[in-house]
């Protein structure tokens, strides 16, 4: 029974180092604690909670091994590898480890928690809410999870529901910045202005120097279309400090581009890229060189998002205008071999992100462009099917593809139908 005491003793101060980031320290404890009871699991617990966050997972590996010697099934055990498994880049593996300490006896709401964050790098939506709301019932104060499904709900455009879990935020963490700021957003969403600038305010007497709220002031600005105002209050907040100053002139770029000041957009847009490269910018700027038809400069653009190999939004929107711009720019051949390339890494993103609808109706505008109409009204028959008619790019491709067979009314009628769900469609895809 000593022996146990002693080792719990020299775990828990090693628990108290490992806090204050002396690691070193931390493990010397840890040994000592093995010394006086090499049955105690907790010590290898510790430990190898000590070597993930220092990544060396094959001796974190190591260690859990004895753990499971010591106890076939611990959960805690199982979460660890699932950790490991997640931060070596093996989603399917960390999925297993963490559903079966789920499963196991260990009740700890950062195993649900860990397992959507997951779902959503896996882009898998439902499955995170699913386990975040399973981590709310568990622990409602849990301020994580409850952000991370504001996230997800504001992403899906499901404001209502957002703004309920923002109020629920509120209630039970009035300090939290986080929840008035989403409050805001989902207020905006719904269209509510006189109520979005009334929790402004209120948020910015709480937190008045928090930018955050400066920003999303910009933002209303924006919304309402008031571009002078949002310009001026840059101006008047950010440019004194160079470093928000260069984070606002992003925004700054995104307000002149909506004022159709392009060249000025142009120009900080490049200054922006010169300084460091920024796939949003980047794309903005890819844009607006193909309006200026400067096609191998929006090639450019394309090449340098792909070749950063960050996959997202701009990623895969610059793999379908790498093709547009060489099609622009007379090379046929060349961009018909892109179209098929970037349809064959759309048709392979959207095994992995079933969630992500916009990769459907990238691999309909690639069919569309190599000819392929039958596949190409399959991903938009899809994606209408899938967004309960509510997808109005999916009607406007839909009534490209029927132009490109030369079923004049067909095509006026889905692109008029698209049009009138989202009136910006036309200048979105304008270069078709």
């Amino acid at each position: 029974m000593e022996t146990i005491s002693q080792a719990m003793e020299y775990n828990q101060q090693g628990r108290i180092l490992y806090g204050l980031d002396k690691n070193q320290e931390a493990l010397r404890m840890y040994e000592k604690a093995r010394e006086a009871d090499p049955t105690c699991v907790e010590t290898y617990l510790n430990m190898a909670e000590l070597y993930i966050a220092g990544r060396d997972y094959e001796k974190a590996k190591d260690i859990l091994k004895k753990v499971f010697f010591l106890e076939k099934n611990n959960g805690e055990a199982l979460f660890h590898l699932g950790n490991i498994a997640y931060l070596e880049g093996d989603l399917d593996e960390a999925r297993i480890q963490y559903r079966k300490a789920l499963e196991s006896d260990y009740r700890n709401p950062r195993v649900a928690y860990h397992l959507a964050s997951l779902y959503l790098d896996m882009g898998d939506p439902g499955n995170a809410l699913f386990y975040l709301d399973q981590v709310l019932r568990e622990d409602p104060y849990h301020v994580g999870a409850r952000l991370r499904k504001i996230e997800i709900l504001i992403t899906q455009e499901k404001y209502e529901e957002a703004l309920r879990n923002a109020d629920q935020l509120i209630e039970r963490k009035p300090d939290t910045f986080e929840g008035y700021h989403y409050k805001f957003v989902t207020l905006l969403g719904l269209g509510r202005l006189d109520e979005c600038r009334k929790v402004l305010e209120y948020a910015q007497h709480l937190f008045p120097r928090d930018l955050g709220f400066v920003y999303d002031q910009i933002k209303y600005y924006e919304h309402i279309e008031d571009y002078d105002a949002a310009l001026a209050l840059m101006d008047d907040r950010f440019r004194e400090n160079p470093e928000d100053w260069r984070n606002i002139r992003k925004e700054k770029a995104k307000v002149l581009f909506a004022r159709q000041d392009l060249d000025e957009a142009k120009a900080l847009l490049e200054e922006l890229e010169q300084e460091a490269h920024d796939d949003e910018m980047c794309y903005c700027l890819m844009q607006l060189y193909g309006g200026y038809g400067e096609y191998p400069k929006a090639v450019e653009c394309c090449q340098r998002i792909i070749g950063h190999g960050e996959e997202g939004e701009y990623y895969f929107a610059a793999l379908y205008h790498e093709a547009v711009g060489l099609e622009k720019m007379g090379e046929k051949a060349k961009a018909r071999e892109k179209y098929q390339e970037a349809a064959n890494r759309f048709r392979f993103a959207c095994s992995q992100y079933p969630g992500d609808l916009i990769l459907y109706l990238y691999r309909a505008l690639c069919y569309r462009r190599l000819g392929d109409y039958d596949r190409a009204l399959e991903m938009v028959e899809y994606l209408i099917a899938v967004s309960d008619d509510s997808m109005a790019e999916a009607y406007y491709v839909r009534g490209l593809i029927y132009e490109s067979l030369h079923d004049m009314e067909k095509a006026e009628k889905d692109k008029k139908r698209g049009l009138s769900m989202s009136p910006m469609l036309a200048s979105v895809l304008s270069e078709e």
